[in-house]
């Protein structure tokens, strides 16, 4: 079911998974067309991933649309003049449609296990405004802005240490900060929005974070 949906461009959504794959191609008017795809996916999750972007990106547009994924996993939408990112977590699913530019989204779910990896994605000047009475939730904000600035950027070979930077910024359960990319010669600064999401009904936190220019 739809959880989000933002109609002000750049338009965004947010899915939450709780139907099968079945009833969500139901839900889809050119079903023969995705069978093939659908075929190549071994698991009942990846198929309701896959299958539940589609859904959403019909309420964001109001009407259904071909998703296409260029060499390098990007998605685009080859009958449409618009720019789209796509993201998976733990049962939900985010899409983000820009016309002008493009454009990123990320969402996770609320884990521990980023303690684990954050010095492959954050430089020592990153990690030293980490707040430390909110550790879990800022690394998380700090590796979907990357996550999202990635996408925006469209590179291969991106190290994420390296080529991504964060500005500091204060913990905050929602807001914006700012972002810049050295991986292009442009080097192009960006701001980037975010927010956590709690589902009370089963104590679960997520992030969404989107590149909004």
């Amino acid at each position: 079911m739809p959880l989000i949906l933002k109609h002000t461009e750049p338009l965004w959504g947010v899915w939450k998974i709780e139907e099968d794959s079945e009833v969500l191609l139901s839900q889809l008017t050119h079903t023969d067309e995705y069978l093939p795809s659908l075929e190549k996916l071994r698991t009942e999750k990846r198929k309701q991933e896959w299958l539940s972007v589609r859904v959403l990106l019909k309420e964001l547009l109001g009407e259904e649309t071909q998703i296409s994924y260029r060499t390098n996993g990007a998605p685009y939408l080859p009958e449409k003049e618009m720019h789209i990112s796509i993201s998976h977590t733990n049962g939900y699913a985010a899409v983000i449609l820009n016309e002008h530019t493009p454009t990123g989204i990320d969402i996770e779910h609320r884990s521990d296990r980023i303690l684990k990896v954050r010095s492959r994605f954050l430089s020592p000047e990153e990690e030293a405004y980490i707040d430390k009475e909110h550790t879990v939730e800022h690394l998380l904000i700090c590796w979907c802005a990357k996550e999202a600035l990635f996408k925006r950027i469209g590179q291969s070979e991106v190290d994420f240490r390296e080529h991504l930077h964060i500005s500091p910024f204060p913990y905050s359960e929602s807001g914006s900060l700012t972002v810049t990319e050295t991986r292009t010669p442009q080097t192009a600064t960006y701001t980037l929005n975010y927010m956590f999401i709690n589902i009370c009904f089963a104590n679960t936190w997520f992030l969404v974070t989107t590149v909004i220019n």
